[in-house]
């Protein structure tokens, strides 16, 4: 349990260190302070080894928490987000992702949620919406990103994506895979859909 404890306020503390660096994610959300690991739910999915496996082309900037997560993996609790019927098998193969912090992250807050999200490479994550309002920050690979009425853009780390309450967004990779943090304010308790065309 010790061992565990170390392995989650290791990835807390690096996550602090990026809100520092970095005004964006400081002007998106308050980070909050000292919250206590709480939630030792744990789940697997198929991206779980394939996430494990992710080391190549790393910033120096992000590399600390890029394999701050990865030391996560095993200990997390893993989600598809949505059912077989909205996205297909091969998607739910190489998508997923986990709350670290929020109303039912392993660190458990209020104020604000914060997802670990991985999307393999070769995979197009469709058009889906959401209450909250979100910031999208990429620690490692590169996506192209695409949102309702802006233009679509290729994200590498460090670079970030804001999507407004309900615009919808699409995401794809193309040969490299992606890490990102994902951070939820505003309404977050409502889940994310599939925009059904």
């Amino acid at each position: 349990m010790i061992e565990t404890n170390k392995i989650f306020n290791r990835a807390y503390l690096e996550i602090g260190k990026l809100w520092e660096k970095y005004e964006v994610l400081s002007n998106f959300a308050k980070l909050p302070k000292d919250l206590e690991l709480v939630n030792f739910n744990t789940n697997k999915l198929p991206v779980t080894e394939k996430l494990l496996n992710f080391n190549s082309n790393l910033n120096s900037s992000t590399k600390d928490l890029h394999n701050a997560i990865k030391d996560l993996t095993y200990y997390v609790n893993w989600e598809p987000g949505y059912g077989e019927e909205d996205v297909g098998k091969d998607f739910l193969n190489k998508y997923g992702f986990f709350e670290l912090i929020g109303p039912t992250g392993h660190f458990q807050t209020s104020e604000m949620a914060l997802y670990v999200n991985y999307l393999d490479q070769n995979t197009h994550y469709p058009l889906h919406n959401h209450e909250a309002e979100e910031l999208y920050f990429v620690l490692s690979g590169e996506a192209k990103f695409e949102s309702e009425n802006e233009e679509p853009e290729i994200l590498t780390s460090t670079k970030t994506r804001f999507h407004k309450s309900y615009q919808q967004h699409a995401i794809t990779t193309s040969d490299q895979q992606v890490l990102s943090i994902v951070i939820w304010k505003n309404k977050f308790e409502n889940i994310s859909k599939i925009v059904k065309k």
